[in-house]
This record gives C-alpha cells, sequence and structure tokens, in this order.
C-alpha cells in the first residue's frame, strides 16, 4: 500500500509519457510525411503484345520533423494510376525493411516494379497513353509504415501523390 503512495504523486509529476516511452515514439511517428516523389516509368512493347513489361520506379520522400530517430519494419501500399476518367490499382508496393528515419531529416525509400500485360490488362490504354504519350495522369499511393518501437507495433498510414505528363 505505501508504494501507491509513491507512485501516485510521481505520476503525476512527470505524467504517463515518462513511464511508457513508447508513446513518444509513436506520437513522432505520426508526425512523419509521405511524399510520392517520383514514378518513373519505362514501357517495354513486345509482340505478342502479352509479352511486353512495364516497370516503375517508385520514389517515396519521407521528412521526419521530430528530434526522435525512426526505423520502418516495413512499408507498404497500393499503387494506382488516375488517367482517362478513371482509378487504376496498379498493384502493391513494397519498400525495403528497416528504412532509418533520421530526426530532422529526409529519407528515400524506392521500389521496382514489373508488371506483364496481363496484370495490367485493364489499364493499359490509361498507362500507355501517360507513358508513351504523357497525358496527364495522377498517381496515388496509399498505404502503412510499420514500426517495432520498445515491443510495442504499430502502423501509421498515408497517402500521397504525383501528377505527370502535360
Amino acid at each position: 500500500m505505501r508504494r501507491l503512495w509513491v507512485v501516485a504523486p510521481l505520476v503525476l509529476l512527470v505524467g504517463c509519457d515518462a513511464l511508457n516511452p513508447a508513446l513518444q515514439y509513436q506520437a513522432a511517428a505520426r508526425q512523419l510525411a509521405f511524399h510520392l516523389d517520383r514514378v518513373k516509368p519505362s514501357l517495354e512493347l513486345a509482340f505478342p503484345l502479352d509479352r511486353s513489361r512495364l516497370r516503375l520506379r517508385v520514389d517515396l520522400g519521407v521528412d521526419n520533423p521530430t528530434d526522435v530517430r525512426l526505423t520502418t519494419r516495413q512499408v507498404t501500399g497500393d499503387l494506382h494510376l488516375l488517367a482517362q476518367g478513371g482509378d487504376h490499382r496498379l498493384g502493391a508496393v513494397a519498400f525495403p525493411q528497416g528504412v532509418d528515419l533520421a530526426p530532422k531529416g529526409r529519407s528515400t525509400l524506392t521500389a521496382e516494379l514489373t508488371f506483364t500485360y496481363g496484370d495490367l490488362k485493364e489499364a493499359w490504354g490509361p498507362l500507355s497513353a501517360a507513358v508513351l504519350r504523357h497525358e496527364p495522369a495522377t498517381w496515388t499511393l496509399a498505404g502503412e509504415a510499420r514500426f517495432q518501437i520498445l515491443g510495442i507495433e504499430f502502423g501509421v498510414p498515408f497517402q500521397t501523390r504525383t501528377t505527370s505528363g502535360s
């Protein structure tokens, strides 16, 4: 009973955050800013058409405005192309695990994706228009960065976009 008299005033003086340092890391992770810096497509046409491939290099910038060093466990998302009046899901993107996010710094995660014509059959028209004819298009990435800090795993959702074409 005597311990309770010591702990209660301590909690009031220093607050709950001091007793659970993982809360500081979670709060810092929620302040991260994600930016779809670049989607660099290259279309490899082949005949027959089903042997054609689309290669995408996706650069995701992450700004850490806090004083806390964070390390992602995993970053994943769904890549979409908004073009010719439609929203076309291209596929899942996975970035390298264990990316170090320095305090007050910026990090860039890069993923290389390859899709076949069969993978993208429904979106092939808008994709080829955006890539070959440089028509206006918007690339979007909605995902989640996963962290494990002091044995507690949690995720931070994000959504970002970039435009291409004239």
